[in-house]
């Protein structure tokens, strides 16, 4: 199917402009999250939304001439009327300012649940279900872009759609395919449309215009240019830093430059603090305060929501031992970000600390403390102690794997396990001693 589409343009410069965004998962609650002050909670109800109007304001801001939206627009193909009416009134603001707007469906909204009920603006055009459809957007009169894209027709689609897009005609203008996949393995995401870099390449196209996999990503800056938009706001630890969308500006030689938008208002992070030359709970809450106004200082969201991960060796271990301690520590500094502007928020916090040890000295020992410690180094030297460890590990997860939720254990993840099994035991071996 082809159509030409002429839309009214602001501005008259030769550029042809767009924003590039997909998995707005409107209707996605937050998680990870527990008992939190009712400010942040009222932000994040209404982040996910507020991301969508910034990618609207983006638009309309920057006077580009269509918006690209590569699938999962809603979290569920049963969407609520509040969903559907928010993202309907920010269609209207863009039919208002002359701007079009492109969608294909994704696998959380595929085409078989949309609404038909719905009067969509006639600047928007979803993209069909059937075969990829092809539309030229024109420009007084003069086709710019050709727009090519396929919607899943169902929630599980496992074909590689990208197989079926046509190669490119050399009488077509800018090129675009807009295309919800998976590419690779290992992208925490199920592999629906899977398919290859070579697979777009191949098409000749100018621009593809991706969606499903969260985190903003360039595969390939030029020739084509391969981006996934990424989720506009993140929703929990597993999507943390800048979320946002692309604004794309084609020159009349078809360079393409792209810009990245943030449209967060709640940045997921995860920082370090060590806790090395540390001796006082007080030392540890004055440098956790420190690394917290560094964060702060470099958002430029509403708010961050941060995981500390508590690293290195010193005397505070043993104090953040002790039971409920790390559920304390995060209520101590959720308190304090109350009242703040740009607030920090801590998530939780994750002990990786251990005890300032002389290792040496622990050998000599001749008890059970020495015999752990040596076992530890050996079984950190690569060689059979740690291939067996790994085949009974595998073993023990090898139901986790099959469902995704375990990866095969690397090198570097196992010599993390000794270590941490190493201080376990020596915390409990040890209570009491002054080393």
């Amino acid at each position: 199917m082809q159509d030409n589409i002429d839309m009214p343009q602001p501005g008259h410069d030769r550029c042809l402009k767009f924003i590039h965004t997909a998995d707005l998962h409107l209707g996605s609650p937050f998680s990870g999250i527990g008992s939190i002050d009712a400010d942040v909670s009222a932000l994040l109800s209404r982040a996910g939304y507020d991301a969508y109007e910034r990618i609207i304001e983006a638009a309309i801001d920057h006077a580009v001439d269509f918006v690209l939206i590569a699938g999962d627009i809603y979290e569920s193909a049963n969407q609520r009327i509040a969903e559907q009416l928010r993202f309907h009134k920010g269609l209207e603001r863009l039919y208002t300012a002359g701007i079009s707007v492109y969608i294909v469906c994704g696998n959380h909204d595929p085409f078989n649940g949309w609404s038909r009920e719905i009067v969509w603006p006639e600047s928007v055009h979803f993209l069909s279900a059937d075969a990829p459809e092809q539309i030229f957007h024109e420009k007084n009169g003069v086709p710019v872009a050709a727009i090519i894209g396929m919607s899943h027709p169902k929630g599980n689609v496992t074909e590689n759609l990208a197989l079926r897009y046509p190669e490119r005609d050399n009488d077509w203008p800018c090129t675009i395919g807009v295309l919800h996949c998976t590419i690779g393995t290992n992208t925490g995401h199920d592999p629906y449309a899977p398919c290859s870099l070579q697979d777009l390449a191949t098409k000749g196209y100018d621009y593809w215009a991706l969606g499903h996999i969260h985190k903003p990503s360039v595969l390939q800056k030029q020739n084509p240019t391969i981006i996934y938009a990424g989720i506009p706001q993140g929703r929990d630890i597993g999507e943390s830093g800048s979320r946002g969308c692309y604004l794309v500006i084609v020159r009349p030689d078809t360079d393409i430059q792209t810009e990245f938008i943030q449209t967060a208002s709640v940045v997921w992070q995860e920082a370090t603090v060590s806790i090395d030359d540390i001796g006082t709970l007080d030392e540890l809450r004055q440098k956790i305060e420190t690394r917290i106004e560094d964060i702060r200082n470099e958002n430029t969201a509403e708010a961050a929501i941060c995981r500390f991960t508590l690293m290195g060796r010193g005397d505070v271990h043993r104090d953040l031992i002790q039971e409920g301690a790390l559920r304390d520590l995060s209520e101590f500094f959720r308190e304090q970000e109350c009242t703040t502007t740009n607030a920090v928020y801590v998530e939780r916090f994750i002990d990786k600390t251990a005890l300032t040890l002389d290792r040496k000295m622990l050998m000599q020992r001749g008890d059970l403390v020495s015999d752990v410690v040596a076992l530890s180094e050996q079984m950190q030297q690569a060689g059979e102690i740690n291939e067996d460890l790994a085949t009974e590990l595998g073993v023990l997860f090898d139901q986790y794997r099959r469902t995704g939720v375990l990866k095969e254990i690397d090198e570097t993840e196992l010599r993390e396990l000794i270590r941490e099994a190493e201080t376990y035991l020596l915390d409990h071996l040890m209570q009491g001693d002054s080393l």
